[in-house]
Formats: structure tokens, sequence, C-alpha cells
């Protein structure tokens, strides 16, 4: 029992099986959204990031080059300020300060 699960950690492979898992939830969230192309637009940024992430870990664990690793984590970092500043449009009316 332990020895396949050790192999699909070892190998990376964990990586690719989240990354399927992460963007079959994500298009499944849009589709059941009443505008699937806004939900995909809005979505789209979180699971890059994660993905990103996701395969960063993938490829550490099977020790490749640093340089990967560090532009993989640059495209999850890219990607998360990109949600962040779609998140806080969204909500920019209320951030704003009033001094009435």
């Amino acid at each position: 029992m332990t020895a396949p699960l050790v192999f699909l950690f070892t190998s990376g492979w964990i990586s690719a099986v989240a990354i399927a898992l992460l963007w079959t939830i994500t298009l499944v969230v849009a589709r059941r959204s009443p505008e699937p192309r806004v939900a995909i637009a809005n979505l789209a940024p979180n699971a890059i990031s994660g993905s990103a992430l996701l395969a960063a870990f993938g490829l550490a664990m099977r020790q490749t080059q640093v340089l990967w690793l560090a532009l993989l984590l640059a495209v999850s970092l890219v990607a998360f300020l990109i949600d962040l500043r779609i998140r806080l449009a969204d909500q920019a009316s209320g951030l704003r300060r009033r001094t009435d």
C-alpha cells in the first residue's frame, strides 16, 4: 500500500494528479455558473497560480534545476497578484475611505 504512494510522491506524479483535479474542479464550478465565461476568467488566475505551485513541487520532488523552480514560483506569484487585483477590483467601492 505504501510503495505506490511513495512512488507517486517521489516521482512527482502527485503534482500531475493534483493539477488535473484542480482544473477539473475549476471548470465544473465555472460551468455551473450563470455566466461561465466570466467565471472562468475570474477563476483562471487562481488555478494558474495553484498549478504553477504544484508543478514546482513535483519538479522539486524530482530534484530538477533550481531555475525551473524559480520560474514556476515567479509565474505563481504573478498569477496570484492578478487574482488579487481582480478580487480587490470587485470590492473597490467598499474599500474607499469616507471623509464626510
